[in-house]
């Protein structure tokens, strides 16, 4: 059990603990506006909405009231077209690190490097280290 922000695949369990099933993935996943509207509400503001496939600022918009959800929606489907999106509460005054993991079949692990993704613009990195 992770602890992880509050998103719209808040409370999922894998049942077998390695593999996310189709099933599970898709229960995670917003599937129209009117959904997204509703998870919104549920998680309370200010959000993320990001779609899974995105990268370089695209796909990703910020809500922060009821009113910018549909538009936020539908900017991000339109950007980033069949991908799944998910909702997520927005990290304020926090950092963004990232890892790269390379792992294989046996179940060996290694980091390869981390970089400080916090230095943004319009939601796309500007500065890697």
């Amino acid at each position: 059990n992770v602890p992880t922000i509050a998103w719209s695949g808040s409370g999922l369990m894998c049942t077998d603990g390695s593999e996310v099933s189709q099933s599970l993935f898709d229960q995670a996943c917003i599937k129209d506006a009117k959904h997204c509207v509703e998870v919104c509400n549920k998680l309370g503001y200010p959000l993320m909405i990001k779609a899974s496939e995105g990268g370089g600022g695209k796909g990703i918009r910020m809500v922060k009231t009821e009113e910018e959800v549909v538009n936020a929606y539908h900017a991000v489907a339109g950007e980033v077209v069949r991908s799944p999106i998910f909702v997520m509460k927005l990290a304020t005054d926090v950092r963004h690190l990232e890892v790269q993991l390379l792992a294989d079949e046996h179940g060996s692990c290694i980091s390869l490097r981390t970089r400080d993704c916090s230095v943004q613009r319009r939601h796309q990195k500007i500065i890697e280290e």
